[in-house]
């Protein structure tokens, strides 16, 4: 296989304006365009029987994370204490250029923390955390001093 395009994440949400609000004022993606998804395709497509929105936002790196949100809400199922203990995507790690000003702008906007604050890699020019998004995805940040 020869990639043609970036990658590209779905993640289902129950409340598109604040996860829409969330990934481009916290994680400055940016929407590259937006399509009502019919039911004939989308029951075609196995990813809904009736119809969806989807918002496919850019991350700074040209990355593509897709909200994708049915007419009927999903559940957000309960988080395991350990994020190695879900199968799937596990979470989505972002670089950034301030782990503490982009973790307190998260926190603001409903994050949760789930590690330590800043741990410090041992070369102690990395330092990372995990948080929870509104809808309990789960975000690396990385800050990587240059």
């Amino acid at each position: 296989m020869r990639q043609t395009m970036p990658l590209e994440v779905g993640i289902p949400v129950v409340d598109l304006d604040r996860m829409y609000a969330f990934y481009t004022q916290v994680l400055s993606c940016t929407e590259a365009r937006r399509a009502d998804i019919p039911s004939t395709l989308s029951r075609s497509l196995g990813v809904a029987p009736d119809g969806y929105i989807n918002i496919w936002l850019k991350t700074p790196n040209n990355e593509v994370i897709k909200l994708v949100r049915p007419p009927v809400p999903p559940t957000i199922p309960p988080a395991p204490e350990w994020m190695s203990r879900r199968t799937g995507i596990a979470y989505l790690t972002f670089y950034c250029s301030d782990l503490d000003a982009t973790l307190a702008a998260a926190e603001a906007a409903g994050a949760v923390l789930k590690s330590e604050r800043a741990l410090i890699g041992k070369d102690r020019d990395l330092r990372l955390c995990f948080f929870a998004d509104p809808e309990d995805n789960i975000i690396e940040l990385v800050e990587v001093k240059q």
